[in-house]
C-alpha cells in the first residue's frame, strides 16, 4: 500500500513538473508557426520581379489561385503564371496596409503600383491565403482587385472604364456632380435618419466581456456584408457617425452620406443578395469573402468579392468599411461595355495565363509554342530541329541545341521576353550542317542580367521557324 501511495505521489509530482513544460513547448511551437505564417503570407503578397522564384517552395503542388480574370491549378501553372506576370510587370511593387491571421487563414489589404505591359497604374486590393494544417505551405490564394484600374490608362479602353464609373457614381454617390441626365433619385435615398448616439450593444459591452463582444462583432460584421434591400435601414445603428466607406469607385465619409449611398444603391439594386463564404475576426477587424448576385440598374450580374470592417474599441460600432470586387463583373453584362471588358480580359490572359488558348494575333515566334512534347517524325530526319533547352528551369546558364541539315544554312537563334521584345541574339549567320549547341548566360545583348521569368527562344532558317519556352529562376 505504501509503495502504491509513493508511486502515486511520484506520478503527481512528475505531472506538476512536466505538464506545464509540455504546455509551454506547445505554446512555443504555435507562436513560431504563427510568426512564420505571417512572414510567408506577407512575402507572397509583396513578391516582386526580383525575388518571385524564392516564394515558390511555399506553395503546395496542388496550389489553387484565383484573381478576377485568371484561375490557376497546380504548382507548374503557378510558376509559369508568376513568370509571365513579372515578365509583363517588371517594376510591380505591392505594399501591405492591414493584415490578419487566424485559423491558418491569412488576409491582407494592399496597394499596388507599377506597369502592366507598359501601362502605368495604381490599384488597391485584398488577398486571402490558406495554409495546410500545421504547415507553412499554402494551398489556396485569391486576390481581389478591379481591372478598371489598369484599363483606365489604356487608350481605347479608358473611355469604357471612365464611362462605367461615371454611370455608377451618378446612380449611387451623393457627393458626385453627375454630368449625365438622370431620373429623380429613388425615394429610398431621401430617408432622413438621425445619427444614432450608441449602438444597442455599446452601453454594457465591457461588462459582458470579450467572448460576448467577439460573438456580436462577428454577427454585426456578417450582417453588414450581407446587407440587403430588406434590412439596410435596421443596420444603420451599427455605423459610426464618422463612418468611412470605400469600394473600387466610391468614397463615402460620414453617416448622412452613408445613408444616402445605401438608399441609392438598393434603390437601383432591389434584388441584391450577398452571401458570406469565409470570415475571420482579429483585434476588431472583420474580414469576409462573399458572392453577390442580383442586378444593378436592370443589368444582371454575379460577382465575388471581399470586405474588411473595422470596429471601435470595446464597441460594435463600425468606423471603416471597404469592399473589394471587380467592376468587370457588372460591365460584362452592359451592351457597349461588354466588348471592352472582354477585350481587356483576353489581352490579360494572353499575357499571363498559361492555360489560355490566346485568340489574338501573336508574333510568329509564339505560334509554335507548346511543342515541347511532340515526337520526332522519321520522315523529317536531316531537316532543321530545335530541341528543348537544358537545364530547364535554369540558373544561371542553359544550353540550346539545334540541328542544321546537310549543306548548312543561314540561321538565327534569338531570345524574346513574353511581350515579344528581343532580349538576345545568340546566332545570326551561316552554320554548317550537324548538331549545334549554344549557351545562354541569362544576359541581354547589352550585357545586363535579365530578370527571372519565362522567355521564348526562336530558331529561324530558310523555310523554317520554330520557338520554345524556357524558364529562368534566380
Amino acid at each position: 500500500m505504501k509503495k502504491l501511495v509513493s508511486a502515486s505521489v511520484i506520478v503527481a509530482v512528475m505531472a506538476t513538473l512536466f505538464v506545464p513544460a509540455l504546455a509551454g513547448a506547445s505554446d512555443s511551437r504555435l507562436g513560431r508557426l504563427h510568426r512564420n505564417r505571417m512572414e510567408i503570407g506577407r512575402a507572397l503578397i509583396e513578391v516582386q520581379s526580383t525575388n518571385w522564384p524564392s516564394v515558390l517552395p511555399y506553395y503546395t503542388n496542388d496550389i489553387e489561385y484565383h484573381d478576377p480574370i485568371v484561375d490557376i491549378y497546380g504548382k507548374d501553372q503557378m510558376t509559369e503564371f508568376l513568370g509571365r506576370l513579372f515578365g509583363s510587370s517588371p517594376d510591380l511593387v505591392t505594399t501591405i496596409e492591414d493584415e490578419t491571421l487566424i485559423g491558418g487563414v491569412y488576409t491582407a489589404t494592399w496597394t499596388m503600383v507599377g506597369q502592366f505591359s507598359g501601362v502605368p497604374y495604381s490599384a488597391k486590393g485584398i488577398s486571402i491565403i490558406k495554409f495546410r494544417r500545421w504547415s507553412t505551405r499554402v494551398h489556396y490564394q485569391r486576390d481581389y482587385y478591379s481591372e478598371n484600374d489598369i484599363m483606365i490608362n489604356i487608350p481605347g479602353l479608358d473611355e469604357a472604364a471612365i464611362g462605367f464609373r461615371t454611370f455608377y457614381r451618378c446612380s449611387v454617390d451623393p457627393t458626385f456632380d453627375c454630368p449625365l441626365v438622370r431620373e429623380e433619385a429613388s425615394a429610398a435615398s431621401k430617408i432622413d435618419l438621425a445619427t444614432p448616439a450608441l449602438s444597442p450593444d455599446d452601453a454594457d459591452a465591457r461588462e459582458r466581456g470579450l467572448f460576448w463582444l467577439r460573438r456580436r462583432r462577428m454577427e454585426v460584421g456578417r450582417s453588414l456584408v450581407e446587407i440587403n434591400p430588406g434590412n439596410w435601414q435596421s443596420l444603420l445603428q451599427y455605423y459610426d457617425a464618422e463612418i468611412e466607406y470605400h469600394d473600387p469607385i466610391v468614397d463615402i465619409y460620414g453617416f448622412d452620406t452613408m445613408v444616402e449611398f445605401l438608399g441609392r444603391l438598393f434603390g437601383n439594386s432591389p434584388n441584391l443578395i450577398t452571401t458570406v463564404e469565409d470570415e475571420s475576426l482579429v483585434k476588431g477587424i472583420y474580414t469576409a469573402t462573399w458572392t453577390m448576385a442580383g442586378d444593378f440598374g436592370g443589368v444582371p450580374f454575379s460577382a465575388k468579392g471581399m470586405s474588411i470592417v473595422k470596429f471601435r474599441p470595446w464597441s460594435t460600432r463600425v468606423y471603416y468599411s471597404r469592399d473589394y470586387y471587380t467592376e468587370g463583373d457588372i460591365m460584362i453584362g452592359i451592351p457597349g461595355l461588354d466588348e471592352a471588358i472582354a477585350g481587356f480580359r483576353t489581352f490579360y490572359r494572353c499575357a499571363v495565363d498559361p492555360t489560355f488558348d490566346c485568340p489574338l494575333e501573336t508574333p510568329a515566334f509564339l505560334a509554335d509554342l507548346g511543342t515541347e512534347d511532340r515526337t520526332e517524325d522519321p520522315q523529317v530526319a536531316g531537316s532543321f530541329r530545335l530541341k528543348q533547352n537544358a537545364p530547364n528551369p535554369f540558373n544561371p546558364v542553359t544550353e540550346i541545341a539545334f540541328t542544321v541539315p546537310s549543306g548548312g544554312a543561314n540561321v538565327s537563334l534569338r531570345i524574346y521576353d513574353v511581350s515579344g521584345k528581343l532580349v538576345r541574339t545568340l546566332v545570326d549567320g551561316y552554320e554548317p550542317s550537324g548538331e549545334r549547341a549554344v549557351v545562354w548566360d541569362g544576359r541581354s545583348d547589352a550585357g545586363h542580367l535579365v530578370a527571372s521569368g519565362t522567355y521564348i527562344y526562336q530558331l529561324e532558317a530558310p523555310s523554317f521557324s520554330e520557338a520554345r519556352k524556357m524558364l529562368l529562376l534566380k
